[in-house]
């Protein structure tokens, strides 16, 4: 398995593969399958160039991950592994390589909103080493 680094000229790879994500998991996101199908190939080159957005081939596409900054730290998101890849390992990768990026550009915390109801997330992020932040639903790591 790769951990690849999506860049904006390979946004169709990124659109596909979150849509994909909203279809299947539709509960999981903060977004909806028919809110972002609407939006236009200059805002997915543009979203894509924002952050950091990471796909895992296996060889194909198996699943995403993407981080933004804000005023808190480097927010984790749209975390998503295909089901035929579940339990595999690839969530660890992916969530893994956040990490390293953030200890690699300074970011002190890296946190994420996971619902309640999710609990195999939930697992992963514990073992992984994120704990529960003062929101509710939300999760942070202290990178070192």
């Amino acid at each position: 398995m790769q951990i690849h680094r999506v860049t904006s000229d390979e946004w169709d790879l990124w659109r596909d593969l979150r849509l994909e994500a909203l279809a299947c998991d539709p509960g999981g996101f903060g977004s909806t399958l028919a809110r972002e199908q609407a939006f236009t190939e200059d805002y997915w080159r543009e979203s894509v160039g924002r952050g950091l957005k990471l796909v895992a081939l296996a060889p194909g596409p198996a699943g995403l991950v993407g981080a933004f900054a804000d005023s808190v730290g480097l927010q984790l998101y749209s975390m998503w592994v295909r089901d035929t890849h579940r339990g595999r390992g690839v969530g660890e990768a992916l969530v893994k390589t956040v990490l390293e990026w953030a200890a690699e550009h300074g970011w002190k915390v890296v946190r994420l909103r996971v619902y309640d109801h999710n609990l195999p997330a939930r697992r992963l992020y514990e073992r992984l080493g994120f704990t529960k932040a003062a929101e509710p639903e939300f999760m942070e790591f202290q990178v070192s």
